[in-house]
């Protein structure tokens, strides 16, 4: 490990974060420069340490432009060279070449792991002599932060360098990875010791808990258990079978059977501490209240109960120490709508849903979608089930009231993304086409725009605007899926589709009746739908070893095509199928030349660390 990462500096600079009365909402005063040897005597500054560990955590999934989904099937990056074909085509390496996600890189990481060490060796050594109960929750939430960041890193490169103490000047550069199973016992350790020392601590959505750290128990050990760390299973992968260090990627032993009764335990225990968003339906919800449903979750954000933690935007406002905020422009949540918005709107178009992603959501009553139906084919977009038109600006969709500019070419307020053809041969170019008249260099490249985390409520007219749309890091359908999932890898079907179908009624989707090989298929693209840009496909994708399946295939746009119907009248544009007739044709784009390679499984470690530390195993493939 570089020291450079760990020096100890004479002066401490924390970015303090004031609690309101309920300690539900972080604010980022910078306190001035304080001594190092001062910030253990105060009770106001040693709780400014601990709120400081929460700042690399930056925005989680809305932190920039670019979000993971876009390194997997189900999402594109509309601008190039920015790194994200590092993933997608596999260029990755110990040199860089790819897009470094500060909330998962080993370099912005580390520093905040000793700066959770620092506050746990001081706080447990309590020289100030502070109270027991506020030892105990500054300390149990360090334990939280170390385990969450030991997570973060897990699932990035495998078994990662624990230091559980701050490295000195003095420290030697001999720090070697653990193996993966001793990574993961670590923070299984951090997080029992969080759950501990936070019970009956007082909740909140914006720092840890009892409830966070089960929660994050969860996600670790679900983690943990998957296929891509059984040596049984990842042996099909050529870079992980010709390894030497295997240890440092998966286990190397034990019963993955075992490791899912533990996954499970760990996500029963979060199900039966609290209770999720109206998962009490005995019949699958309407459509019109289903899509309300999946949009609250979102929108309500800190005030609804599926969210468990995040970065809450009234209180912790658009900046922070470890991204830039203020005048508008903010790395963050407060752009999100901007970042992946329809360039009609003067958005950016960023990280747009592919037809990958689309065609994974089904018909209203659970029917797959198949561009081989005919039916379906010839309306696509046409009583689908609810959670596509929460997530998903599509051609025809309504959206919000357009900017004075822009009516003149849409007064309907409906997306545009097709082209339609008049009965004198007029060709219009929808207005949110890269070839329509609105900045079409901000045009999606695939036909569609993300809905989900733009809240429709705030007008089109950035940056007067920002959003205050609260960036979920983990919520309680997560766990409710890896409960589901642990129990179909045990076998246990029938309490798996009870749990499944309490998601699927909320989201209006009729009760599961799949079984074996097909259940476990319905149970992984319902997790992806529901966990659209929040993290999840990136890692889902690898753990299950479904790399090839994710990434070997083009990215493909929708060409809708509009012609003018004899006998009409022509005067605005809106989408109206009784003026004209519309075909769909789903069709690969020349753009990544997105291809799988198995190394990009777990990340290069950077070549920089490694000449700094000898000790440092590269992994596999680099």
């Amino acid at each position: 490990m570089k020291k450079e990462l760990f020096k100890i500096v004479p002066l401490l600079v924390i970015g303090l974060f004031l609690a309101s009365c309920n300690d539900d909402f972080l604010e980022t005063t910078p306190l001035d420069q304080v001594a190092e040897s001062s910030v253990w005597t105060s009770e106001k500054l040693a709780e400014a340490a601990v709120l400081d560990l929460y700042q690399g955590t930056w925005a989680g999934t809305l932190t920039r432009e670019e979000t993971t989904d876009a390194f997997t099937d189900q999402a594109v990056f509309t601008h190039p060279g920015r790194g994200v074909d590092g993933y997608t085509e596999g260029k990755m390496n110990p040199a860089g070449n790819f897009m470094d996600m500060q909330w998962f890189s080993w370099d912005q990481i580390y520093p905040f792991i000793r700066s959770a060490n620092i506050a746990i060796q001081r706080l447990e050594a309590n020289e100030a002599g502070f109270g027991e109960d506020f030892v105990n929750k500054l300390l149990g939430e360090a334990y939280f932060m170390r385990g969450y960041y030991y997570t973060q890193l897990m699932r990035q490169f495998g078994g990662v360098v624990l230091l559980t103490e701050p490295l000195t000047l003095e420290s030697e550069a001999n720090n070697p990875r653990a193996t993966f199973e001793a990574t993961v016992n670590q923070i299984v350790s951090d997080l029992d010791r969080a759950i501990q020392l936070l019970d009956g601590a007082p909740e909140s959505k914006a720092t840890a808990h009892k409830i966070t750290a089960l929660a994050m128990k969860s996600r670790a050990l679900t983690h943990a258990a998957s296929d891509l760390y059984e040596p049984s299973k990842a042996s099909s992968v050529s870079t992980i079978a010709s390894y030497s260090n295997k240890e440092l990627i998966g286990y190397t032993g034990g019963s993955q059977a075992s490791r899912w009764e533990t996954a499970r335990a760990a996500s029963k225990a979060l199900l039966d501490a609290t209770t999720g968003y109206k998962l009490d339906y005995s019949a699958p919800a309407s459509q019109a209240e289903a899509r309300q449903n999946y949009e609250d979750i979102w929108l309500d954000g800190d005030q609804n109960q599926d969210f468990i933690w995040g970065r809450l935007i009234e209180g912790f406002g658009y900046g922070s120490r470890t991204y830039p905020g203020g005048d508008g422009w903010s790395q963050g949540p407060g752009m999100v709508a901007l970042y992946h918005g329809p360039n009609g709107y003067h958005e950016w178009a960023g990280t747009t849903p592919t037809e990958a992603l689309v065609s994974k959501y089904s018909l209203a009553d659970g029917t797959p979608f198949d561009w081989d139906n005919p039916e379906h084919a010839a309306d696509p977009y046409a009583n689908r089930e609810a959670r596509f038109y929460s997530t998903i600006l599509y051609d025809g969709g309504p959206w919000k009231q357009r900017t004075d500019d822009v009516v003149k070419f849409d007064k309907f307020n409906e997306l545009q993304t097709g082209f339609y053809t008049l009965s004198d041969g007029t060709i219009i170019n929808g207005v949110d086409t890269r070839q329509g008249p609105i900045e079409d260099w901000n045009g999606s490249r695939t036909g569609y725009y993300f809905r989900k985390f733009a809240d429709p409520r705030t007008p089109a007219s950035w940056p007067n605007d920002l959003q205050k749309v609260d960036a979920p890091y983990i919520r309680y359908t997560e766990i409710l899926l890896n409960y589901v999932e642990a129990n179909i890898n045990l076998g246990n079907e029938g309490e798996a589709k009870e749990w499944l179908n309490r998601l699927r009624f909320r989201n209006g989707l009729p009760a599961v009746t799949e079984s074996g090989d097909a259940l476990l298929e319905l149970y992984k693209r319902e997790r992806d739908k529901e966990l659209v840009n929040e993290d999840a496909r990136l890692f889902d994708m690898k753990r299950w070893l479904e790399g090839p399946q994710s990434l070997n295939q083009q990215v493909q746009q929708v060409l809708i095509q509009g012609t003018q119907k004899p006998g009409t009248t022509f005067t605005d544009y809106r989408k109206d199928t009784d003026m004209f007739d519309y075909t769909y044709k789903p069709t690969n784009i020349v753009f990544e030349n997105r291809i799988w390679q198995d190394h990009v499984y777990f990340m290069p470690i950077s070549q920089t660390e490694i000449d700094r530390d000898q000790s440092l195993v590269q992994n596999p493939g680099y």
